[in-house]
């Protein structure tokens, strides 16, 4: 069974393109970090040759060595390989050998480089291998463990071969993480790309955490709900549920709770705000919205034929969801405001923040109402408009929809937006902070767009039937919706430009001062490479780029204090000529002008 084709090939490779989108961040970095300090070692071009052919050679060579592995479980069960077993057993000998071999060649090639530049310890490019690999290893085993799990729990087609995966690629991580603890993070963009690792890996585990507790309490109650309604209470996906549940509680708990413990990067912040808070708060709105919807919709759309348990059938699943969801935006909103509490001044940017992406919800939640409210008017209006609103009493399920969601987008809204608004009316640091002008003007561009492309769209529906002879009221049954937007977005994108208005009329008038500007002078150090953090230091007082050039000496290195570092750049701005050299060793900075 485990045999049959080559699954093996397709994991890492998904896993692979899971990891792209942190790995174009990563990049990214490479290139700025270059740009900006230059690259010792190896050189960036040489870096990416020799670790990209090593994580291809890894992949091959571990995928490989999992058809080995699965082929040795599967004799321990007593399976008997033969056909297309033995086939697959072929390719793993094949790829696991020769993969590993080019990889064990590539890899002592990294580590010689290390041992003749230390500095290659930090180079991004090897921290983008290392990352990449843990990631990719880390989403493997996770999505290995999710089906074997799954199968076990159930009682069919689990197999003691199946771990194979699992087994070797844990093997992996645990190798790479030995590489990647023992050399740290020596410079902020190795810092980041951990950043991006961890926060990826558990999002990822939230996720399937969070789907297997949504996923395992609605089957509980909707099988109470129907065992109290119609005597079925046989509770359905269970062993998918608490796969998800235990792969995710052991993947968000490794990386969230002991991997990001104590940080406080922006990154981090992000993940908090981003996709704890605002994506939690989104989805208990959605998952409370199906629930209004579905009450209120029983007297206002009563099919023919429809009896009370089909529908409230969703009920039972949909308040799980809700919970779920608001457990996470609630839980992530805490955690934010207390580690914002712990760090000063950070607290009231924590809450003005949470205010703003909940009052973002509300608003968009009250847009999608109105805009439905207007379309059912329009249908009301003009009965040759209804178009997609079909069948008798056809405005019980839009208006439902509508009613529900204006409830919901309104109170959330309306709780937070007038609190805001007299805090900034009466604070000048609040009329200025970022969250608020981020709010405004995300909120005014976004409505004037949409207004924009909905004009478009009711005007090209009016013209395409009136050059085609053929316009009439029925014309409204496409353009209802757009008319709709239209109508909300003209109405959100004026209140806000008058805010924008009035907060541009408080703001104090401030002067610019003159700034002095000096011509560029090129600067040049000659330095070894025990002196790169003097280099970096001087660039940050001068606020310019110093090109490096690497000693073969070991010449030593000065500790400049940061008074320093500015006496040292006031002495290069004013030393003649447009070019400047800087010998630096352990006597101190020499600077010799051109």
């Amino acid at each position: 069974m485990l045999f049959s084709d080559f699954d093996f090939l397709i994991i890492p490779i998904l896993a692979m393109l899971v990891l792209v989108g942190g790995a174009g961040s990563i990049v990214a970095l490479a290139l700025r970090s270059r740009g900006a300090g230059g690259d010792p070692g190896i050189g960036t071009t040489r870096r990416i040759f020799l670790y990209g052919l090593a994580f291809a050679a890894l992949i091959t060579a571990a995928s490989g060595l999992a058809l080995l592995t699965g082929a040795l479980l599967a004799s321990v069960s007593g399976d008997v390989i033969a056909g297309e077993g033995a086939s697959a057993l072929a390719f793993g000998i094949a790829a696991g050998g020769v993969g590993f071999a080019v990889w064990a060649l590539l890899w002592r090639t990294a580590q010689r480089s290390v041992e003749r530049h230390p500095v290659e310890a930090g180079a991004l490019g090897r921290k983008v291998y290392v990352y990449l690999v843990l990631g990719a290893a880390a989403i493997t085993i996770a999505f290995s463990l999710t089906l074997f799990i799954g199968d076990l729990i159930d009682g069919v087609g689990a197999d003691l071969a199946d771990l194979a995966v699992p087994l070797v690629w844990a093997g992996v991580w645990a190798f790479h993480w030995r590489i990647e603890s023992a050399e740290g993070q020596p410079t902020p963009a190795a810092a980041t790309a951990r950043h991006i690792y961890v926060y990826t890996l558990s999002t990822y585990g939230l996720i399937l955490l969070s789907a297997g507790t949504a996923i395992l309490g609605g089957a509980l109650f909707n099988a109470g709900y129907h065992a109290a309604f119609s005597g079925d209470n046989n509770p359905d996906g269970l062993p998918e549920a608490w796969s998800f549940f235990i792969v995710g509680a052991a993947l968000w708990g490794t990386h969230w709770l002991w991997l990001a413990r104590g940080d406080a990067s922006g990154i981090r912040q992000a993940v908090l705000y981003v996709l704890g808070v605002f994506g939690g708060t989104a989805a208990a709105t959605g998952a409370l919205s199906t629930l209004l919807v579905t009450f209120i919709s029983w007297p206002l759309d009563p099919a023919q034929g429809r009896v009370r348990l089909e529908h409230f059938d969703p009920v039972p699943e949909t308040f799980v969801v809700l919970l779920v969801t608001a457990a996470v935006a609630a839980y992530h909103g805490r955690t934010a405001l207390a580690e914002a509490a712990a760090a000063p001044g950070q607290g009231v940017r924590a809450r003005r923040a949470y205010r703003y992406l909940s009052a973002a919800i509300g608003l968009g939640t009250l847009w999608v109402a109105l805009a439905l409210l207007v379309a059912v008017a329009v249908g009301l209006a003009v009965p040759s408009a209804q178009g997609s609103f079909v069948g008798q009493r056809w405005w019980g399920m839009p208006l439902s929809i509508a009613i529900t969601l204006l409830i919901a987008g309104a109170g959330l809204w309306g709780w937070h937006w007038p609190r805001l608004l007299q805090a900034g009316r009466a604070d000048a640091d609040e009329r200025a902070s970022l969250s608020r002008r981020a709010y405004l003007f995300t909120v005014f561009g976004v409505s004037v767009g949409a207004g924009l492309i909905s004009l478009i769209t009711l005007l090209y529906g009016v013209l395409e039937a009136a050059l085609n002879n053929d316009l009439s009221t029925t014309a409204l049954d496409g353009g209802k919706w757009a008319l709709g937007v239209i109508v909300t977005a003209a109405s959100v994108s004026v209140y806000h430009w008058l805010i924008l208005r009035e907060d541009a009329r408080a703001a104090p008038a401030t002067e610019q001062p003159q700034v002095p500007v000096s011509p560029p002078k090129r600067v040049t150090a000659l330095v070894s490479t025990e002196g790169m953090a003097a280099v970096d230091a001087l660039e940050r007082a001068l606020g310019a780029r110093i090109e490096r050039r690497i000693r073969a000496d070991a010449a030593g290195a000065p500790a400049p204090s940061d008074d320093e570092a500015a006496a040292i750049a006031e002495r290069i701005r004013e030393a003649p000529g447009e070019e400047v050299v800087l010998v630096i060793d352990s006597d101190g900075v020499r600077i010799v002008p051109l």
